[in-house]
């Protein structure tokens, strides 16, 4: 009597990686000191467990470079409010769809160049006697002030290639506000709200380069990995919105933007910046890996 057969034993599929996206200030950055510390065991474990941890903010490539070094982080950056993404050739031997190769970067470049958003500012500037003034106007001591930031950073802020950062003054009322912002954006120009200041950059955002690397992430991988974003702004949205789990940090002042916690689905940390990164990082990493 012939045995019966055995059923032929196949290998369980593999396990889906995980991609954590993450706002830099106010979020993974504490918004007063620009600490990281509060963070410090989330991204021993995220290395430990070999997680790609990709930031993305409106900080310039020379910030991103310096703290990505700090970290200790090889992974793609995002950088401006979503106007450049920076693959190290570290990482990856072959050129992304759509980048150049440059300074030890792979860079797909998403957003208009700083020349044509610092002009767009200026000349509405002169045309309307809107009184504002951006970081083009600034020494680095005064970008120091009123960003927050060491003095010895402040030049690195101000190598912007995208992204104009800038203050009216005073603020305008509410309908002059919005009318100025509206005649600023518009004709392949976006302004973005952060949290210190409106940011007038080309027609890119977060959620648009987001889904670029996820994209790459996913070519990379024999699964289509999971991701989570963390954000405490509405500029963070699209960003959130282009991940698996999204997820809320409270603001400095105990509570979360309104305009988030709108969001059906989002996920609250608990805490403020790197202490609610931190926090949900290490509860997450148990339920998913």
């Amino acid at each position: 009597m012939p045995s019966p057969k055995r059923k032929k034993r196949t290998a369980p599929p593999p396990k889906p990686g995980l991609v954590v996206f993450t706002d830099l200030d106010g979020t993974l950055l504490d918004f007063h000191s620009y600490s990281f510390k509060a963070a410090s065991a989330a991204l021993r474990e995220l290395k430990r467990l070999n997680v790609p941890l990709v930031m993305v903010s409106s900080k310039t490539r020379a910030e991103m470079m310096t703290l990505s070094k700090t970290l200790g982080i090889v992974a793609p950056f995002i950088s401006e409010n979503g106007s450049a993404i920076f693959w190290p050739k570290e990482l990856s031997r072959t050129k992304p769809q759509g980048a150049k190769a440059s300074n030890g970067f792979w860079i797909r470049e998403l957003g208009t160049p700083y020349e044509k958003v610092r002009d767009r500012l200026v000349t509405f500037r002169e045309k309307t006697g809107t009184a504002c003034e951006g970081f083009g106007d600034w020494t680095p001591d005064k970008i120091s002030r009123l960003a927050g930031i060491p003095l010895v950073n402040a030049p690195l802020a101000k190598m912007r290639e995208y992204d104009e950062p800038f203050i009216f003054k005073p603020n305008p009322p509410d309908d002059k506000l919005e009318a100025h912002l509206k005649s600023l954006g518009g004709t392949g120009f976006n302004v973005i709200r952060g949290g210190r200041f409106y940011h007038l950059c080309g027609p890119s955002d977060k959620g648009k380069a987001v889904r670029e690397v996820i994209a790459w992430y996913t070519k990379k991988e024999p699964v289509k990995p999971r991701t989570l974003a963390f954000g405490d702004s509405p500029n963070d949205w699209p960003m959130l919105a282009a991940c698996d789990i999204a997820i809320a940090v409270k603001r400095p002042d105990g509570k979360y933007h309104s305009a988030l916690r709108a969001h059906k689905g989002i996920r609250l940390a608990g805490a403020p910046g790197p202490e609610g990164f931190n926090r949900m990082i290490l509860r997450l990493l148990k339920q998913l890996m």
